[in-house]
């Protein structure tokens, strides 16, 4: 993740946007804040029903702003929390002296724990002293996922007419997956398989329920009886409860596929991934991220960036797709540290070693949030912040009370692109230690 992406934000962009916000009519936003000015603006808070005085005109876009700096404002406090305990964890389970930290707190606290974290992670395994070589780490980039629903609503607040109909125009999930929820056939497009939630006209993938009195062939874990069965296309016949109590032959229940596992024919419910079509039930709607044949209804964006949807002004869309992009859940990879001990190590080196894999394993992964799924997406939302921001406030319709929001709502995108900043750049430090870069 490139830093110097972030500094036309904090240099430029920023300081514009507090200027024109102070050109119309406010200089000394804390004071009036202090005044009962704005005090209804709160971080991590949803300002869609919020009134702050702006004319009419752009009232939806001015909200949709706030919640835009809102959202960021959260995320980018949460990230610091995030990665500056990932860090104070490797660290003192590898060695760290507890006060490395003492008396400093926030961007400080960050930055002294994930210098320190490096420090410990380079003398374990490549200084003079080093225990162990070999350090590799595995892990499937994290994604974040983007709900639809809130970038609907936010571009629901925005339009005037109140004509907005998410399901008549979708936003597009740009570089990623859009899953919907399909009340009839879903079938795979462009790529080997479409997630499911129904019944399979191909291999699927992930769990099978069976149904109507017959079996599913099954590798992996039964909930329900497991026997010997056929095991039939890719898999010799199955014998049934194996010695670790998993099923290798029919279920008659619920078979949870080994991630190694081949595709099987489900005549049940599947649930995860099917090759061919997935067709809901009358109870139950497919989850859908290929074609769907019927009505459907847009849910989540995921590994990609959300753009288009209902048509506002270009300032509301960038907000609303800002907020959208913070509120995005990104999931924490699983991951897995291997090295080699060096020759002739005490049974003491021994235990640290494993203390420090344990260590990278289960603190890394929120760093990796951090550094591989959150950074480019985030710099885009507040870039688009801003924009909005500059946008609403050259308009001349703020009022005394909106210039003086507009002002602290400046200010939050600021003090967010620096935290966010400084926990990309510190979580940078730490993966670069580990060979992820």
């Amino acid at each position: 993740m490139n830093l110097k992406s972030l500094k036309p934000i904090t240099a430029l962009a920023i300081t514009a946007l507090a200027i024109s916000t102070m050109s119309a009519g406010c200089s000394d936003a804390k004071a009036l804040q202090d005044a009962a000015c704005c005090k209804e603006f709160a971080v991590g808070t949803d300002m869609s029903a919020v009134d702050f005085g702006v004319d009419a005109s752009i009232k939806g876009s001015f909200s949709a702003f706030a919640s835009a700096a809102s959202d960021l404002s959260a995320v980018a406090t949460g990230s610091i929390a995030d990665v500056t305990t990932a860090c104070q964890n490797i660290a003192l389970d590898l060695g760290a002296d507890a006060t490395v930290a003492d008396g400093k707190t926030g961007t400080a606290a960050l930055t002294a724990w994930c210098a320190a974290a490096k420090a410990q992670i380079n003398a374990t395994f490549t200084g003079s002293a080093a225990i162990a070589t070999g350090l590799a780490i595995d892990f499937e980039p994290p994604k974040c996922t983007a709900s639809l629903s809130a970038t609907a609503n936010c571009q629901a607040s925005c339009d005037v007419s109140g004509s907005c109909d998410i399901k008549a125009t979708p936003p597009k999930c740009t570089g990623g997956t859009l899953t919907v929820e399909c009340s009839g056939g879903c079938t795979a497009t462009g790529k080997a398989d479409v997630a499911c939630t129904g019944s399979c006209t191909g291999g699927c993938s992930g769990s099978c329920k069976a149904s109507g009195g017959v079996k599913v062939d099954c590798k992996g874990k039964c909930d329900g009886t497991c026997t010997a069965g056929a095991m039939g296309g890719a898999t010799a016949a199955g014998t049934g409860i194996q010695a670790d109590g998993s099923c290798n032959g029919q279920c008659d229940g619920t078979c949870t596929l080994d991630a190694d596992a081949p595709k099987i024919e489900c005549t049940g419910v599947c649930d995860g991934h099917c090759d061919a079509a997935c067709k809901g039930t009358a109870e139950l709607k497919v989850k859908c991220d290929g074609k769907c044949d019927a009505d459907y209804t847009p849910l989540k964006c995921e590994g990609g960036t959300l753009e288009g949807g209902c048509m506002v002004d270009a300032s509301c869309q960038g907000s609303c797709n800002a907020s959208a992009s913070a509120k995005a859940e990104c999931t924490p990879p699983s991951v897995a540290v291997v090295a080699t001990a060096k020759a002739g190590i005490s049974a003491e080196a021994k235990v640290q070693l494993q203390t420090a894999l344990a260590s990278l394993e289960a603190n890394l992964p929120k760093i990796l949030v951090v550094f591989k799924a959150r950074g480019e997406a985030f710099t885009g939302s507040l870039s688009a912040a801003v924009d909005a921001g500059v946008t609403i406030t050259a308009s001349g319709k703020l009022g005394a009370k909106g210039a003086v929001c507009g002002l602290l709502i400046a200010d939050t995108i600021g003090t967010a692109s620096s935290n966010f900043a400084a926990s990309l750049s510190a979580a940078g430090t730490v993966a670069g230690s580990v060979g992820t870069k």
